[in-house]
């Protein structure tokens, strides 16, 4: 019996590894040349350029943080477009392990967050200012508001900019609510937590996610936009990467482009999504953010 009981909890365990695994591995941003280059590293020219000059048009360093699985190459479509319009762009990969070689936001999102801090910190010295602006997707949209909340990252950010952020958790399309209601959540949790122990505190009303969100999803004095896609198939509902506290600008990507059939980790491959980033971190430059930015 109790090899029974194992035995179950070992294939649950496995099979909600593969669906977590499966729901953002398929989704990795795929060139029209090679169908396997989104899996491939793809180096970005001109990122991380502390020689960078900034100016009165673009005066803050702009830190690019990458979603779970991912690295700092994901941002391959957004990073050059950035760089060619002015902006001093960096980007680092958090949250790796030796053992999981080319995959980001494995580790704790508290050491993630603590690695950020570090990255950020570092650029704000060696660029000689006081902010950066911040662009995150997925788990990178929510790094920056534990290291303003609850490390040293207060009044270090200037505007915050998240693609699909996973703001109040996920129930990783009913996958985590299935779990629990079957008794298999708590279970697997000590499986995941030796090679992702990030995919369970992403869960919607997990420990983490409770303590990021405890007396409000903002911080004082920064702005704040999002950008979600109803095909979100990772943050779910895609609802949830809305924040909720007044001030801040919340925008359904398919009502800027209805056409648009993004889902979570192709966000970072739409021009849509693109031109409304640029459309935040300049609003005085901002361009129409509609299905014609697909024309770029």
């Amino acid at each position: 019996m109790k090899f029974a009981i194992s035995s179950v909890l070992s294939a649950a365990s496995a099979a909600i590894l593969v669906a977590l695994s499966a729901i953002q591995v398929a989704a990795l941003p795929m060139s029209i040349d090679s169908p396997a280059a989104g899996l491939q590293k793809r180096a970005i020219s001109g990122i991380n350029n502390y020689s960078c000059k900034l100016t009165a048009a673009h005066p803050r360093p702009v830190i690019l943080v990458h979603a779970t699985l991912l690295t700092v190459d994901s941002w391959s479509t957004f990073a050059p477009v950035l760089i060619k319009n002015g902006y001093c762009i960096f980007g680092l990969t958090y949250g790796q392990y030796p053992s999981i070689p080319g995959f980001g936001g494995l580790a704790p999102v508290e050491d993630s967050a603590q690695e950020l801090a570090t990255f950020a910190d570092n650029v704000l010295a060696k660029m000689n200012v006081t902010q950066v602006d911040i662009v995150g997707h997925s788990q990178g949209g929510i790094l920056a508001r534990y290291w303003m909340k609850y490390l040293d990252g207060a009044g270090k950010v200037y505007r915050h900019i998240g693609v699909s952020p996973i703001t109040h958790g996920t129930t990783l399309d009913s996958i985590a609510t299935w779990a629990k209601a079957w008794g298999i959540f708590a279970p697997a949790a000590p499986f995941f937590d030796a090679i992702a122990p990030s995919f369970y505190e992403m869960v919607s009303n997990s420990t983490f996610i409770t303590k990021l969100n405890a007396g409000g999803d903002t911080a004082p004095g920064v702005i704040f936009s999002n950008i979600a896609t109803k095909y979100d198939e990772v943050v779910t509902p895609y609802t949830t990467c809305f924040q909720n506290d007044t001030g801040v600008t919340n925008v359904l990507l398919q009502d800027a482009c209805a056409v648009s059939l993004n889902e979570h980790l192709t966000m970072v491959n739409s021009l849509v999504v693109l031109q409304f980033v640029l459309n935040q971190l300049d609003p005085s430059n901002a361009k129409t953010d509609n299905c014609l930015s697909l024309l770029r």
